[in-house]
């Protein structure tokens, strides 16, 4: 195991930041202290006045945390087939688990 291993779990996390000549996007994720998964996304710019007839936007998604583990396990099927590429991400992740093989 690597350092990683010794680390805090994640609680925020920044999916994706754009910047061009005709706006910037931002889209982030945090999973608050009560449990819920709050989805973050802004955009400013002509890019967003183009589609949305404003400069900038502002959106939160909240998902409670009764339905956050159904996310999980719904994107963990979208993503993963087999379970060694799933070992494989767990360990580029620096995420702590266990593993059996019988």
């Amino acid at each position: 195991m690597t350092n990683d291993a010794l680390r805090e779990p994640l609680k925020r996390l920044e999916l994706s930041e754009g910047f061009s000549d005709r706006g910037a996007s931002f889209l982030g994720a945090e999973v608050t202290a009560g449990g819920a998964l709050v989805i973050t996304a802004a955009a400013t710019g002509l890019m967003c006045e183009t589609m949305r007839g404003d400069l900038d936007e502002e959106t939160w998604l909240s998902i409670a945390p009764a339905w956050k583990d159904e996310l999980l396990l719904r994107l963990l099927a979208q993503r993963f087939t087999a379970a060694p590429a799933l070992v494989a991400y767990l360990r580029d992740c620096g995420i702590q688990f266990s593993v059996y093989t019988g």
